[in-house]
């Protein structure tokens, strides 16, 4: 099934496209809109959504034709992560994502929505888009309130969650704030049953696990967009979210023979998670074709995770004990600066600068109980307290040229350094610079039909936890702090083809190939203070002396092809009906740092696809449709295994919805409905993968976490 069902899936939805463009016309426009298109901008009134029945931007955003909201790239600078959607031309001061913020606005408030291509995006920063679009609220002579809530309960297993939110809107001539209050009160349980073989192949255990997770938060989220003169527009963006987060997990462990063999007990809490953040920008402009805009980004997160581990005898004795205590705190602090000049009707140039503060601050003292004496003793793990520090800046350039109405190039260029400082367990400085140039150009041969290809150079985000060593008891699994992680960079390239069908169908194929330096992956570590004692003196590859931490393991290559298309099936005799097609395939090529031998990238899938239906019926005030998703497999590389990851039949998901009850929209949703498996496949060697090392045995997990039932009720006031 897997890869070629979604390839014969695609290519009935391009044989249905092409049936669909030739049986359907597009209804008669008037000469304004047809200039609007001709312009690279198609403008969606509200009643193009109403057979929807929207309560929120996103829902409208969402069944844009051929428009996949994106909520931005991991990429290091506020400027490079942002995402593919604007509200009144604007982009939030957050690096929250776009799809949150669109669930907070009411339908109702919304003018209408645009679509622009990027060669028609004008002063508008595209950020490396082929388009973008632009919600754009309704304006206000006097004050104008609205309320928009939603509630939702979830049934899975043997437990009720519950999720119930309320965005309150305020709004005049010159000022808008919106208001969000969220309550979440989650569960979910998955058992997994694990078949552990000796070399041989021979069955050794059966091992039942159990694993319960409640999740509880409170949400509150504030924006506020002022214009206090024609020139000046203010935005403030804020954000509390205390929480709590709890996972308990047994095993169960028995011989092939059905003798209970061990029990195993995990008890992991995250205590007082606190997540802030205060953000905004305010900016002026000095004409139509000179403004500039500052914009200030904090955030900051404090959490303390407690775990108890511990292990029992078939009788009931404990056997061991461990304890993981750890503090943690993590901040951003961002400023950015940008000038934007039209000196022509052909440019439009950007100047940015950007500065930025980033820390992790991590504690973690660990424990072992002692069976003679009862006591618990400190254990030292390398790399446990730890405080990393960057601070990064950069400046950027860019020039959008519009050399015709047919053809636009973007020209960019950011170059950008930083210091990271290590103190602690680990204590280094680094410095690093990085170039980033880019390069895209936008060919419209004709209306509806767009051609784009960039050439850009990326630097990942780095993730600081990284820095710092982690545990897994219940796996067994230790990756140790590296504090000479660099980020990964690469050359991308990619080539799209769009055409748009009638007014609600489209279609996209996206091609892509990624050089990478530096390409961060798992690799072996050998900390410098175990190297002069033996046994790592005459054995440097013994389990005493290496360890798996995150690294660089050198260049690598990724490419694919991607596969995109909007089908509206009134053609084939289903009245407002639309499916949607997503697939892709992609390869991977780096060079095992243990083995040397070739392989694909840790953690990429061979492809992914889903087929998405649904299916609108105004006369009876009701919708119906659902998804059906596959992905493929992917593999991880540790010092001593090798783990390959899987999943079942795919994921089937189904709902019903009805707006019959007056301002309220009522959905049923069932989720999950095959209850797909995900498998986990773990393969150890002894010592280790380096050469030499021997095949020792496998672990396969088969996890399932059962169908979700959900009832959403929402609506607006």
């Amino acid at each position: 099934m897997g890869w070629k069902t979604g390839t014969f899936l695609a290519a009935a939805s391009i044989a249905a496209l092409a049936q669909a463009a030739e049986s359907q016309q597009a209804p008669a426009q008037t000469p304004q809109q047809a200039a609007a298109e001709t312009e690279g901008v198609r403008k969606f009134e509200p009643s193009f959504f109403a057979r929807y029945a929207p309560v929120t931007a996103w829902d409208m955003v969402r069944q844009l034709p051929g428009f996949s909201i994106n909520n931005g790239d991991s990429l290091r600078g506020f400027g490079a992560t942002a995402g593919n959607v604007l509200i009144d031309g604007q982009r939030p001061s957050s690096k929250n994502a776009i799809s949150d913020e669109l669930q907070r606005i009411a339908a109702r408030d919304v003018a209408h929505i645009d679509l622009i291509a990027a060669a028609a995006a004008g002063d508008v920063d595209v950020r490396g888009y082929t388009e973008l679009a632009n919600v754009v609220l309704k304006p206000a002579q006097q004050l104008q309130t609205s309320h928009n809530w939603r509630g939702d309960v979830l049934w899975q297993g043997e437990r009720i969650s519950v999720r119930v939110g309320d965005t309150m809107s305020w709004k005049t001539k010159d000022l808008g704030i919106r208001l969000n209050i969220q309550g979440t009160d989650q569960g979910q349980r998955q058992e997994t049953e694990i078949l552990n073989r000796d070399a041989a192949g021979n069955l050794t255990f059966i091992t039942n696990e159990f694993n319960q997770q409640v999740f509880g938060e409170l949400l509150i989220n504030a924006t506020v967009n002022w214009t206090p003169t024609p020139q000046d527009t203010v935005n403030f963006t804020g954000r509390l979210m205390p929480r709590l987060f709890t996972t308990r997990t047994g095993q169960l462990r028995f011989t092939p023979a059905g003798a209970l063999n061990r029990v195993t007990a995990d008890d992991y809490t995250e205590k007082d998670i606190l997540h802030a953040e205060l953000g905004g920008d305010w900016e002026h402009k000095f004409s139509a074709q000179n403004s500039v805009k500052g914009i200030l980004v904090n955030r900051a997160v404090t959490w303390r995770p407690q775990e108890f581990f511990e292990t029992f005898s078939a009788a009931g004795a404990r056997t061991s004990a461990s304890t993981f205590n750890t503090e943690l705190k993590t901040g951003e602090h961002v400023a950015r600066g940008v000038w934007t000049l039209k000196p022509n009707d052909a440019h439009v140039v950007e100047f940015g600068i950007e500065g930025a503060f980033n820390y992790l601050d991590q504690h973690r003292a660990t424990a072992a109980l002692n069976l003679g004496t009862g006591l618990f003793v400190p254990q030292t793990l390398p790399v446990a307290t730890t405080r990393v520090e960057e601070l990064r800046g950069e400046a950027s350039v860019n020039d959008t040229w519009r050399m015709s109405p047919a053809f636009t190039l973007e020209l960019g260029f950011t170059y950008e350094a930083s210091t990271i400082t290590q103190t602690g367990d680990a204590e280094q400085e680094r410095d690093f610079s990085y170039p980033k140039p880019s390069i895209t150009a936008t060919w419209t041969p004709s209306k509806g039909e767009q051609i784009r290809a960039s050439v850009e150079r990326t630097v990942a985000q780095l993730s600081f936890s990284e820095f710092a060593s982690n545990v897994v008891p219940l796996q067994g699994l230790l990756t140790i702090g590296n504090p000479d992680l660099k980020p990964q960079q690469a050359w991308e390239g990619n080539l799209q083809w769009k055409h748009a069908v009638g007014d609600r169908g489209s279609i996209s194929l996206t091609g892509y190939y990624h050089q990478i330096d530096d390409t961060q992956d798992l690799i072996p570590i050998r900390p410098a203070q175990l190297q002069t004692a033996p046994p790592c003196t005459t054995n440097p590859n013994d389990n005493a002396c290496v360890f798996t931490a995150a690294g660089n393991i050198g260049d690598g290559e990724r490419y694919g092809v991607r596969l995109e298309t909007t089908t509206p099936l009134d053609f084939a005799g289903i009245k407002g009906g639309v499916l949607k097609i997503f697939a892709e395939a992609r390869d991977s090529k780096v060079t095992d740092p243990i083995t040397g031998v070739e392989r694909r990238i840790a953690n990429q899938g061979a492809y992914d696809w889903n087929v998405d239906f649904r299916q609108d019926i105004p006369d009876w005030k009701l919708a119906w449709g659902g998804d059906y998703s596959f992905s493929g497999n992917s593999e991880a590389f540790r010092l001593n295994e090798q783990q390959v990851r899987a999943f079942g039949s795919g994921d089937l998901d189904f709902f019903i919805e009805t707006t019959a009850v007056k301002g309220m929209t009522i959905r049923f949703s069932a989720d999950n409905i095959g209850d797909m498996p995900r498998y986990l496949d773990r393969r150890f060697f002894t010592q280790n993968r380096f050469p030499g090392g021997l095949f020792s045995g496998s672990e396969y997990r088969e996890s399932v976490t059962g169908p979700i039932y959900g009832l959403t009720v929402s609506g607006t006031f």
